[in-house]
């Protein structure tokens, strides 16, 4: 019964993964027509939209919380993490932007520091030391363009780590749909703030795959969610990489990206350094 229900949350983790990859090839897909900042309004329109079907559904008692500081933390932090990935997404390659979004948990290690107050034990350090010469791999430092543009990811995983922290303090007494519905708001929020002059009004077909990102959104992450409740957060999570794989070949096929060695080998590195922080972490 054990090994059945570990496969059933690897299975979920892998299904996630692989529904993200395609919000993600959807968000570059639309990018080639639209602004950044109206594909995340779309995201948090769809998202907000969801999130209330989800009230009605467990009861508006959920918006209740003992944490709204908390709430506000890990709801802007995940806002920063999806507009500078979405923004990666247009101008990186695609398992390139997600290669370097994997060095959060190497970043919550880190912060686990100051805000847990966690010690940071040997063999985490080394993971961490391999990760960072991962990324150095992977940007290749230089003064070019490119590589300012590879601070995008990486500065989408920071927020991704302070999300992950600011999310351990509220599980233990918050409801998922909480989390859930101030984080669509926030995000929609930012969006309508930054929402571009050149907004330009979608076509019946892209509007289809505009509103279906909120979808694949939650949808991914609910999968995410049930692999969770299956299996210990240390097995299941080093299938979370499988959504490398899965976007090097949607680059591959979609948008004729071609893998370099120097991407595949600083992507091993982040992705050995994550699996075993993740691993030794409890």
């Amino acid at each position: 019964m054990i090994i059945n229900k570990t496969l059933i949350a690897i299975l979920f983790m892998i299904l996630g993964a692989l529904i993200l990859a395609i919000q993600n090839t959807l968000v570059k897909a639309l990018s080639f027509f639209y602004p950044i900042w109206e594909i995340v309004f779309f995201r948090g329109l769809s998202g907000t939209i969801i999130s209330f079907f989800l009230l009605l559904f467990f009861g508006f008692t959920k918006l209740t919380t003992t944490k709204p500081i908390v709430h506000l933390i890990r709801a802007f932090s995940s806002v920063f993490c999806i507009v500078f990935f979405f923004f990666g997404l247009k101008y990186l390659l695609f398992a390139e932007n997600q290669a370097l979004l994997h060095t959060a948990p190497i970043i919550a290690t880190l912060l686990a520091l100051p805000f847990l107050g966690e010690k940071i034990k040997l063999g985490n350090l080394l993971a961490i030391f391999f990760g960072f010469i991962g990324i150095i791999i992977i940007i290749k430092p230089s003064y070019s363009l490119l590589n300012f543009y590879a601070l995008l990811p990486l500065a989408s995983a920071f927020f991704m780590a302070t999300t992950y922290i600011a999310t351990r303090y509220l599980m233990d007494t918050e409801s998922s749909v909480t989390v859930i519905f101030y984080y669509s708001i926030a995000l929609l929020f930012t969006s309508i703030f930054f929402l571009p002059n050149n907004f330009i009004i979608p076509e019946t077909s892209h509007l289809i795959l505009l509103f279906s990102l909120g979808v694949t959104g939650s949808i991914g992450h609910y999968f995410l969610s049930q692999a969770g409740r299956y299996a210990e957060v240390r097995i299941i999570t080093p299938f979370e990489y499988t959504g490398f794989i899965f976007v090097a070949l949607i680059g591959y096929l979609f948008f004729n990206e071609i893998l370099s060695l120097r991407v595949i080998l600083g992507a091993l590195f982040i992705i050995c350094s994550g699996s075993y922080i993740i691993y030794k972490t409890r």
